[in-house]
Parts: C-alpha cells; sequence; structure tokens
C-alpha cells in the first residue's frame, strides 16, 4: 500500500525540496499529484522521483525541463526493462527446441547490425 503525503509533509521528508523547488518540478511536470479534498496529494513514488530529482538537480546543476526529460527517459527504461523481464519469461517456458532457435534468432538479430 502507497502511502500518501500532503505538500507539508512532502516538503519536511525530502529535506532538499524546498517549496519553490516543488513549484518548479510540478511547472516541468516531474509529478503530477492527485487532487483531493486536502489539497494536492503526493504517494510513494512521486517521493522517490522528487529525491532524484534534487539528487540531480544540486549533483549536476540540471535545470527543472532537463530534470523532466532525465526522469522521463529512466521511467521509458523500467518499462523497457519489464517488458523484456516477460519476454524472457515467455522464452523460459518454451520447449528446448522452440527455446533454442529464438535465441539463435535473436543472436543473429543482435550482431548482423
Amino acid at each position: 500500500m502507497s502511502r500518501i503525503y500532503t505538500e507539508t509533509q512532502l516538503v519536511a521528508r525530502i529535506t532538499r525540496l524546498t517549496p519553490d523547488r516543488l513549484t518548479e518540478y510540478l511547472a516541468a511536470e516531474i509529478v503530477i499529484p492527485t487532487q483531493s479534498d486536502q489539497g494536492l496529494i503526493y504517494q510513494s513514488l512521486d517521493v522517490a522521483r522528487l529525491e532524484l530529482a534534487c539528487e540531480l538537480h544540486d549533483q549536476y546543476e540540471m535545470e527543472a525541463d532537463a530534470l523532466s526529460m532525465m526522469i522521463s527517459l529512466i521511467d521509458q527504461m523500467h518499462g523497457l526493462r519489464a517488458e523484456l523481464r516477460e519476454v524472457l519469461g515467455a522464452v523460459e517456458a518454451q520447449p528446448d527446441p522452440v527455446r533454442q532457435t529464438l535465441i539463435e534468432a535473436i543472436g543473429m538479430a543482435r550482431f548482423k547490425r
């Protein structure tokens, strides 16, 4: 179950995050909070994204728009890794002759370039 944070709790939880920085990150859509009766609320995933954004901002002096693009690329990479795990699981579930054929075909495709 994911924990819910208000803006005040979020800023208190992430030491490098200031209200101004959060406003900047919201404008760049680094996180997209949910509107509730209590105002904007954030999930645990938002905490992780904001911690990463603050770290990249401080360490590499990245602007919010560049951070947004970088985090989007990281999200895409995680998505592709999840899809690859599913494909590998499907290949592993095949009978040995089919699995060997797939491994050979993938190997040839990789080194064909």
